[in-house]
């Protein structure tokens, strides 16, 4: 094995459970780009027996991957779809992200579930402000179903004035029952009286700094592979790092190949005893040095509690978004 990734299944439901009663909201779980990292199907079985509002995904192949697994909570594609008869026949709800894409949707002349996304200010997609009257227009006039309405705040700094243009929308569009949401992880705090449900993704995850009452729920583990007995001023790597002092390298099989940073210089955690990487990442490896023996046998713990991704982010000028996202799908994902 590669390495492997353990994922905490009561860690994630507790995640869930603290969110939806902090918020007293229904939750719309965002487990897209494979759950950021952490296992599309995995995560998805784990929420799924919770009942969350929805799953909200980027790309039809996922919906595809949750369909296949006979996981039947509502599904929200966040990008456009280029099959669309797989979306009506298998109630994937669709979002509205240009007028021109809903013309696009009318004109195959399917039932298929929509939320309408309004742009308040992020300008990436979604209908303008002065384009809701049009759509709801073009949706009254085709088979599609309209089914929530929502916006994406682009960070907590721009949340008053972009609510403020969000709220104003709302008081276009009549209410029958539709799913209001637009408080994502940064925002899902503020209140807001107009909304139904929140979405939530990296507070999910345990990701979010801010936000206490979340954990991580990843852990990324390894076995060595190789032992060598290594000598004083021996180099190591591509950069070829001199060893300081007589020890051993031990190899890790993971590498930038994976997702993991190749500048970053990982410490790794073997039974409460902290190793430094030596030399530079490679592909499929990294080494890390000893100066005492240890048992081939042994787990190594590269992202744990010792060095969390939020960590690493803030040591590499990143985000622990990115990082997660990166983790490679070739590493095994555990649920425990």
């Amino acid at each position: 094995m590669r390495g492997y990734i353990e994922i905490s299944k009561n860690q994630l439901i507790e995640n869930y459970k603290n969110i939806k009663e902090k918020t007293k909201k229904d939750v719309i779980c965002v487990i897209k780009s494979n759950a950021y990292g952490h296992g599309l199907l995995e995560v998805a079985k784990i929420l799924a027996p919770l009942s969350p509002k929805m799953f909200a995904v980027s790309t039809i192949e996922e919906c595809m991957l949750i369909r296949k697994s006979l996981i039947f909570i509502p599904v929200l594609l966040l990008g456009s779809c280029d099959n669309l008869a797989y979306a009506s026949n298998f109630r994937i709800t669709l979002t509205i992200i240009s007028i021109d894409y809903l013309k696009v949707l009318k004109k195959a002349n399917l039932p298929i579930f929509v939320h309408l996304l309004i742009d308040t200010g992020m300008n990436r997609d979604g209908i303008k402000p002065n384009e809701v009257e049009e759509a709801l227009q073009i949706i009254s006039k085709s088979k599609l179903i309209l089914k929530g309405v929502f916006t994406h705040f682009a960070s907590i700094n721009t949340y008053e004035k972009q609510n403020e243009i969000f709220n104003k929308c709302l008081l276009k569009i009549p209410n029958n029952s539709l799913i209001i949401h637009s408080q994502a992880t940064s925002t899902f705090l503020k209140t807001n009286e107009n909304t139904t449900a929140i979405r939530v993704g990296l507070a999910l995850y345990g990701l979010d700094e801010v936000i206490t009452f979340t954990k991580p729920i990843l852990t990324l583990k390894a076995r060595a592979i190789n032992e060598i007995k290594i000598n004083e001023f021996e180099m190591v790597s591509y950069n070829q790092e001199p060893v300081i002092k007589d020890g051993y390298i031990y190899t890790i099989p993971l590498g930038y190949g994976d997702g993991l940073l190749r500048n970053h210089q990982h410490i790794v955690e073997i039974g409460g005893l902290l190793l430094s990487q030596i030399g530079i990442t490679c592909m499929d490896h990294f080494m890390v040095y000893s100066d005492t023996k240890i048992d081939l046998s042994s787990v190594f713990v590269i992202i744990g509690s010792h060095q969390t991704m939020n960590d690493i982010a803030n040591k590499n000028a990143t985000i622990p978004y990115e990082l997660a996202a990166h983790l490679s799908r070739r590493i095994k994902r555990i649920i425990v």
